[in-house]
């Protein structure tokens, strides 16, 4: 027997006992019968579409095998990301294979639930709407997540023909302070986009422009062009917070204060760039009210409010008088703190003064998640459902039993019986679980949509699979449910082709296959950078007032989002749960930051699971000693502990 032989004969065998040991079932594999023609077997197809994991709107092309999305990568032409992409956008995919996700519609009866057929729930729904309709004005109400405008035209126009208002827009981020600052300061009613990329000096008040802030990818593409070596010279960046984040990590100097004292440490820098010259473009009355605020908080008044070291922040004082062009952020994305919106307004003014033209800050272009309504709207709407006789609440991928505190009654409200509640979710989340109908419908990467995380963009969203359970798109459901006589459009692609036709981004069939071949129309389509209405001396005055003594607390939590799972949307992903926090490098637990000192006076050690109890309620946690978090100081992530999303 030669070579070639026996290894013929032992591959034959190890085949031969290979099945013979399976306990699986037999498994087949079937060939197409009619594939697409544009489909070769063994070859990639990419369509470029838009990320929709956060508000952010990154432009992503999504590689497709055999008719399946394996995996996402960044879109070089966005303008937003070009070309990059967060841990977020790669672990979509699993949204689309995830095992827990709903396949059919659900529909309550008594404590459980009735798989029934699509079409079957879209006509329960139409009933539904139509008796709810005809009972009068404002019985149908719906609350969305940050969409497109085009979706929200069609929202708008399919809930005024069922007499209802438009939809509010809930997103547990939403920027609040940021937006109001810019109100105040500006008169700017939204949140501009900052050219961070054009800075070489940089000063943040805690905005975690590397994790969850606006928009991170592109933000970090800006920091990263920002802090470069350049001809021998490199951007700084400077950072004031209680405690570090992977933001802060990145920063060349770090002013480590007490909490809530932000707002001391930003009027001493105002007495400072006012002594040394600037700021005399302002309007008269703003700078003479900007001199009288200011002016009790010089250099040891700073210090010793602060807790921030004497030496560190000359030299924070002595950086910011050498830069040429220097741009300075506001708070973190969850904006803790009674000052927060002092804070942000505070780094406006200190933008107009060391930069008197806003050459920085790009007022014409806005973030989309500017749209998001305030909280105190999110919860009168839930009051006002509690209040009135029932209708049907339509919830499109919001989460709020999770995101809201459970004293605002969310959770009661959804228990009516005379309220027909109906979540378009693919997963039964906390808010799905109570409602009367769970509708799921297709999701980012297998429907139609137009999503622009900016304005003065089109940033387009294609099918880049079938849907693998289905489920109609929400625009196509719309549509059909409040067509008529006048049907303006047949399926929800159509109603975009003619919608992006009519604002004259599109004049044919061309032009519409140049958006889907990029991802989207990316000229500059700005009309021009708006002149701000600068806020009064005597609303300034009334606004930032005396700031009193800032008495530390024994204990400060922090609750910031996760780079992992933003404010809870993505914790049913396995990728991002095991992949281990980047300062901590702890997977699937989220512990709780302290420093060492305050371990030792608690008596814990570094794992003992802590009970942390406050006016709002107790949880338990692993802790983490670090020196990230300042004594006293307790840092956690939110995201996790979830009542029911699923086996991950």
């Amino acid at each position: 027997m030669n070579r070639r032989t026996f290894l013929k004969m032992i591959g034959i065998g190890s085949l031969a006992f290979a099945p013979a040991c399976s306990s699986e079932r037999e498994k087949n594999i079937f060939s197409y019968v009619r594939a697409p023609e544009d489909m070769v077997t063994g070859e990639a197809t990419w369509f470029a579409s838009t990320c929709r994991e956060c508000p952010a709107g990154c432009g992503i092309i999504a590689k497709n095998r055999e008719g399946r999305v394996i995996k996402v990568e960044g879109n070089p032409l966005h303008p937003i990301n070009m070309g990059n992409l967060c841990v977020r956008g790669q672990a979509s995919v699993q949204g689309i294979f995830n095992p827990d996700r709903i396949k059919k519609p659900l529909l309550r009866r008594n404590d459980g639930w009735q798989v029934i057929s699509f079409k079957e729930a879209e006509a329960l729904l139409g009933e539904e709407i139509r008796k709810a309709a005809g009972r009068g004005q404002g019985k149908v109400h719906m609350i969305t997540e940050v969409v497109g405008e085009s979706l929200m035209a069609l929202f708008r126009e399919t809930l005024g023909k069922w007499g209802a208002e438009p939809p509010l827009v809930f997103e547990p981020f939403a920027f609040e302070s940021l937006k109001a600052a810019n109100k105040q300061v500006f008169g700017l009613d939204g949140i501009a986009s900052y050219r961070m990329e054009k800075a070489d000096f940089l000063l943040s008040f805690g905005a975690d422009f590397l994790e969850t802030w606006l928009s991170p990818v592109e933000y970090a593409r800006k920091f990263k062009a920002m802090h470069a070596l350049d001809n021998g010279k490199k951007g700084f960046f400077a950072q004031i917070s209680p405690y570090q984040s992977l933001t802060c990590a990145n920063a060349d100097l770090w002013l480590p204060c007490h909490p809530n004292t932000e707002v001391v440490v930003g009027l001493g820098l105002i007495r400072e760039a006012l002594q040394l010259g600037k700021g005399k473009s302002l309007p008269a009355d703003l700078k003479s009210a900007l001199e009288e605020l200011s002016s009790p908080y010089n250099k040891v008044e700073v210090t010793r409010r602060s807790g921030i070291d004497l030496g560190l922040y000359q030299r924070l004082i002595s950086r910011l008088d050498r830069a040429m062009k220097p741009l300075v952020l506001g708070t973190s994305t969850s904006g803790c703190g009674e000052h927060t919106l002092r804070v942000n307004m505070i780094a406006d003014l200190l933008n107009a003064i060391l930069d008197p033209e806003l050459s920085l800050l790009d007022l014409g272009r806005r973030h989309r998640v500017e749209t998001a309504a305030k909280r105190f709207q999110v919860v009168a709407f839930f009051d006002k459902l509690q209040k009135q006789p029932g209708g049907v609440l339509l919830l499109n991928q919001v989460n709020p039993v999770y995101a809201l505190p459970p004293k605002t009654g969310v959770a009661e409200v959804l228990k009516r019986d005379s309220l027909f509640t109906v979540s378009f979710s693919n997963f039964l989340d906390e808010t799905t679980l109570r409602a009367n109908l769970v509708f799921p419908v297709s999701l980012p990467m297998e429907g139609w949509d137009e999503y622009s995380g900016t304005s003065e963009i089109v940033s387009m969203v294609q099918p880049a699979m079938a849907s693998l359970t289905g489920a109609p798109g929400l625009g196509d459901l719309f549509l059909r449910l409040s067509s008529g006589k006048d049907k303006e459009a047949a399926t929800y692609q159509e109603y975009l082709y003619k919608r992006l036709a009519s604002i004259g981004v599109t004049r044919g069939a061309e032009d519409w296959v140049h958006l889907l071949r990029q991802g989207g129309l990316f000229d500059d389509r700005t009309s021009g950078k708006p002149s701000p209405s600068w806020i009064s001396g005597d609303g300034l005055r009334e606004t930032l007032g005396s700031i009193p003594e800032i008495l530390a607390e024994k204990l400060s939590l922090f609750a910031t989002p996760s780079i992992r799972f933003y404010d809870g949307r993505g914790a049913n992903r396995p990728w991002l749960c095991e992949v281990p926090d980047p300062l901590t490098r702890v997977a699937w637990q989220t512990p709780v930051w302290a420093n060492p000192r305050t371990l030792r006076e608690a008596g814990l050690r570094q794992g003992d699971v802590a009970k942390l109890q406050s006016a709002w309620g107790t949880i338990e946690a692993p802790v983490y000693e670090t020196e990230a978090a300042g004594p006293g100081v307790l840092v956690m992530n939110v995201g996790q502990g979830h009542e029911l999303f699923g086996r991950y």
